[in-house]
């Protein structure tokens, strides 16, 4: 489907075609919602040129979904409209209202796959022969495909991140910049006063945190075994609070968990949930600590003392 999608947006499409991406919109809003993600990736994606009047009254004339968040810049003018589209609109959305985490998983021209978290987004600012380069905001997951005459930039308020190949994680909120390795080396930079750059090598299994407040870059193993939970729907508890419980729930799920009694955010819980829905996974834990619970529209009830 990406494939006539691409077609359909860039004005290529058969009469046939046409007909089967309308008739498979309309059948589920599941369809729709991924087809108007995919519109706006593509409107999103155009060079600063006027488009043909027809073809841009095509795609106007549906009702706007939500954007994207991933923003193309100057690697628009190497490739074809169509394959754009394509290389684009392989998106993987779950659905928030079923209470499930909302994230895109983008390909790269090269090979690369990069997982964007939630409500982040990713800028393509430079993608050539020389050099891969990306902003990003909040947090995604990258792999990328080896390339030793071409570095992999990423930029981020505070921090650069530069790799030929590996796969590792980078999170940016409003307190700085956090780079957690699962594969290959990764160089995390740091500009501070003046021209004066200081780096670190960070290895897998290590992380780097660069503080807004902080003129170091701070480096030690990955204490988080939920760092990446969000990506793989694999949760491991070992004695952690309800309130941590709490926060990686909303991470991995993008659900809001709430606690009729709050002593029962001290409890303590020893778990692990593989690939379990949301709701499965509140029902466990309700179950765990004896005590009733809540769930609809993505927001979860948990009722009683616990412990």
């Amino acid at each position: 489907m990406e494939e006539v999608l691409a077609k359909y947006f860039s004005g290529e499409a058969t009469n046939d075609e046409i007909t089967l991406v309308e008739s498979w919109r309309s059948e589920s809003e599941s369809n729709a919602k991924t087809f108007f993600y995919t519109k706006n990736v593509w409107l999103a994606s155009q060079p600063e040129v006027a488009a043909p009047s027809d073809v841009l009254d095509g795609i106007l004339s549906s009702p706007q979904g939500k954007q994207v968040p991933f923003i193309m810049r100057s690697w628009v003018k190497y490739a074809s409209a169509a394959v754009l589209v394509l290389a684009i609109s392989l998106l993987f959305v779950l659905n928030n209202d079923s209470g499930e985490s909302v994230y895109t998983n983008q390909s790269l021209t090269d090979g690369s796959e990069i997982l964007l978290h939630g409500t982040s987004s990713m800028e393509v600012v430079n993608f050539d022969e020389n050099i891969r380069e990306v902003r990003i905001t909040g947090k995604g997951y990258f792999d990328i495909e080896r390339d030793e005459a071409r570095p992999f930039i990423i930029h981020t308020d505070n921090a650069k991140v530069q790799v030929l190949g590996t796969s590792f994680l980078v999170k940016t909120t409003a307190y700085g910049t956090e780079v957690c390795v699962e594969s290959g080396v990764v160089e995390l930079s740091k500009k501070t006063t003046g021209s004066e750059v200081i780096s670190v090598k960070l290895e897998k299994g290590e992380m780097g945190l660069i503080s807004n407040n902080n003129k170091g870059i701070i480096k030690r193993n990955i204490g988080d075994a939920n760092y990446l939970a969000w990506k793989t729907k694999v949760l491991t508890f070992n004695g952690n609070t309800m309130t941590e419980v709490e926060q990686v729930l909303e991470d991995v799920y993008g659900i809001d968990v709430k606690f009729e009694n709050p002593d029962f955010k001290n409890c303590k819980l020893t778990a692990k949930f593989n690939k379990k829905k949301a709701k499965d996974a509140i029902e466990i834990i309700a179950r765990t600590f004896g005590v009733e619970f809540e769930y609809k529209d993505g927001k979860a009830i948990l009722k009683g003392k616990g412990c």
